[in-house]
């Protein structure tokens, strides 16, 4: 499978082409990178990143994962009882699931960093979150949320954005609170700027 990783340094918005094939399109979309009250437990990117295939004459792929990483930044165990996609535009579907940690270069930068192509075995490693299947952050451990994305036909690119997440810390009550990433797939590089656009 095509892979690339990208971490968003300086400039504010960034295309290049991936070493395995891919295009890829990243913007930063807030100050510092995070959106996420500084209350808030877990923190994650406030990245926008947009996989392509890299030669235009490739077959544009319908299905990709990315993922980017999150944080509890916490003193105490996180309790992760949900996570989805609040938004979904031109797909036809997008599962999220979560992967405990990360690799050490991803948590450098985790605040402004994302990856396209996720390998199917890193996907098939990761877990769906429920309130009947929870996840456990220890204090300031590092997840990896995978979003497995399916475009819906006839589009040629879509997003999946605002993660929500519903977390339980110290057996207290549940609360939501939302990771401002997008993840998206175009069929071409073009159709990755027009996401970019539309945001």
């Amino acid at each position: 499978m095509n892979t690339g990783r990208i971490v968003l340094g300086v400039s504010t918005t960034l295309a290049v082409v991936a070493a395995a094939g891919l295009i890829v399109e990243l913007s930063l979309s807030g100050p510092g990178g995070v959106e996420a009250p500084r209350t808030a437990p877990v923190q994650g990117p406030t990245i926008a990143v947009c996989g392509s295939p890299s030669d235009p004459a490739a077959e544009p792929f319908r299905s990709m994962a990315a993922s980017f990483v999150i944080k509890n930044t916490s003193d105490s165990s996180v309790i992760l009882e949900s996570l989805r996609a609040t938004t979904l535009d031109g797909l036809a579907s997008a599962r999220a699931t979560v992967s405990l940690g990360a690799a050490r270069d991803e948590t450098r930068g985790y605040k402004t960093g994302a990856a396209v192509g996720v390998p199917a075995a890193d996907v098939a490693r990761s877990s769906p979150v429920s309130r009947a299947h929870p996840i456990t952050l220890v204090p300031h451990s590092y997840a990896t949320v995978i979003t497995s994305m399916t475009l819906a036909a006839r589009v040629n690119g879509g997003r999946a954005s605002d993660f929500e997440l519903d977390t339980k810390q110290d057996g207290g009550e549940v609360s939501a609170q939302i990771i401002r990433a997008t993840v998206s797939l175009g069929v071409s590089g073009d159709a990755c700027r027009v996401l970019a656009a539309q945001r």
